[in-house]
């Protein structure tokens, strides 16, 4: 549990990414996804070198093998998926959307692990819990809010609540595919849809 707990908390570094590229002009977008192209290359080298060197694969887990999952030790960790979808949302998503739904995956996931841990009573299944489910979709609607209030061109509340649902309903479901990537990409895709359908 407390070493979950530290995984969230050092997920919180991820909310840089979406912080940083707010500040970022529509027309510097190329150069969002050439810095987040070149964070993510060079992450997925040390981590190929990781998988395949043991001395270096020693070296890193000397280091960290307190904050990893037991399958992250033989395969690629949760920050290269998420280094791989912040590149994906920044690329094909509307700039707000990409800020959405980057915040959706790493507040949502944290408090409902987070709640879900702590009062969790309701069993959905395996680790997820209708509690820990509620607190993700209560924190994503926030921040989705906060967003749309940010950018009211294009973010409804309607949109928000939608995208805010579907974040949450991706991140209850076993979709077999690491959530670092699945949160924020599907949301965003059902977001970015009801934008174009909308507008």
């Amino acid at each position: 549990m407390l070493k979950e707990h530290k995984r969230k908390i050092i997920h919180l570094i991820g909310l840089l990414i979406p912080i940083c590229y707010y500040f970022f002009r529509e027309e510097d977008k190329i150069i969002a996804v050439i810095i987040l192209f070149a964070l993510t290359t060079i992450y997925f080298f040390l981590e190929l070198l990781r998988l395949t060197n043991k001395k270096v694969q020693r070296l890193f887990l000397t280091r960290f093998s307190s904050l990893l999952r037991t399958h992250e030790k033989q395969k690629i960790t949760g920050t290269g998926y998420y280094l791989l979808s912040s590149l994906l949302s920044v690329l094909f998503f509307e700039k707000e959307l990409a800020i959405a739904c980057l915040s959706f995956l790493v507040l949502g996931d944290m408090f409902a692990a987070i709640i879900g841990t702590r009062f969790g009573r309701t069993k959905i299944w395996a680790n997820k819990s209708l509690e820990g489910s509620f607190a993700c979709f209560a924190v994503c609607l926030v921040i989705g809010l906060l967003i749309a209030w940010l950018f009211p061109e294009h973010l409804t509340p309607k949109i928000v609540a939608i995208g805010a649902l579907t974040a949450t309903i991706v991140e209850l479901l076993p979709l077999g595919i690491d959530d670092n990537l699945t949160i924020p990409l599907i949301s965003g895709l059902v977001m970015q849809i009801l934008i174009s359908v909308a507008f």
